[in-house]
This record gives C-alpha cells, sequence and structure tokens, in this order.
C-alpha cells in the first residue's frame, strides 16, 4: 500500500494480530507519527521500519509506546507488548518482517507493508517473488 493522506488509509488495515512494515527513505515525522499512533490504536503486534529512516520508525514508534504506557488513562495501548525494529537495507528489512516477526504475546496473522518512497512497489514484489522461491539477503 502506497501511503496517501486523502484516503481513508487506516479504516482498510486489520484491528488485531498483525504487523506493520514501512518502508521510508525520507523523513515524514508527522506522516511517521500518525501511522504509528493509529497502528497502535488498532492493536498492531509488530512495527517494522525499512529504509533510511528505519531508526527514526523505530524510536518513534517506542517513544508512542513509552508515552503511552506512562499516561494510561488517556491513550489507549493494547494488553500486548508491542515489538518495533527498524532495518535499513531493503532487502533484509522486507526479508525480517514478513519472516521473522515474532510476538510471544500475540500471533502475527497478517502483515501490511506501507510504501512511503511511492516507489517501491514493483520491488517489493519482485522481492517476495524471489522469497518465495528461497532467495535468502545476503547481509
Amino acid at each position: 500500500m502506497e501511503f496517501d493522506t486523502t484516503k481513508n488509509w487506516i479504516s482498510d488495515f486489520p484491528t488485531d494480530h498483525w504487523c506493520l512494515i514501512i518502508i521510508a527513505d525520507e523523513k515524514h515525522t508527522y506522516y511517521f507519527d500518525e501511522i504509528i499512533r493509529k497502528s497502535i490504536d488498532r492493536n498492531v503486534g509488530y512495527i517494522c521500519g525499512v529504509g533510511k529512516q528505519a531508526d527514526l520508525i523505530h524510536d518513534m514508534a517506542d517513544e508512542e509506546i513509552e508515552f503511552r504506557d506512562v499516561d494510561i488513562d488517556d491513550y489507549y495501548l493494547p494488553n500486548h507488548v508491542i515489538m518495533t525494529v527498524g532495518e535499513e537495507d531493503f532487502e533484509n528489512g522486507i526479508w525480517f518482517g514478513l519472516n521473522l516477526t515474532f510476538n510471544y504475546e500475540t500471533d502475527i496473522d497478517e502483515i501490511i507493508i506501507i510504501d512511503m518512497t511511492k516507489k517501491a512497489f514493483g520491488k517489493i514484489t519482485e522481492l517476495i517473488e524471489k522469497l518465495e522461491n528461497g532467495y535468502l539477503p545476503t547481509e
């Protein structure tokens, strides 16, 4: 899915047992914040940042979780622990998000990929096809 602020994108997301992969090379802090907040509201189990902004996404997700944990009366936080990770390398990040999104407190039944670059769809499709045929990233 490409991120588009003109659509009600969150309405298509699962409400439980899911992983979010955000692919981003450009710094869009406001959008990252919105995506992370709304995903937590929908009980995301795992948040994986991929690309040049992977560490920022990971850090922002951790900060939002910590903020909600401290002030739980006003902000929703699921009963399970939300796992977060970031990986700058595209192939390794996608592979990790598709294969290692394990959360011991909640099953992951669905994976949503948001392409903030709006140009990775072909690369994602090609990589998933390669992974299905046994390819493993080398790094």
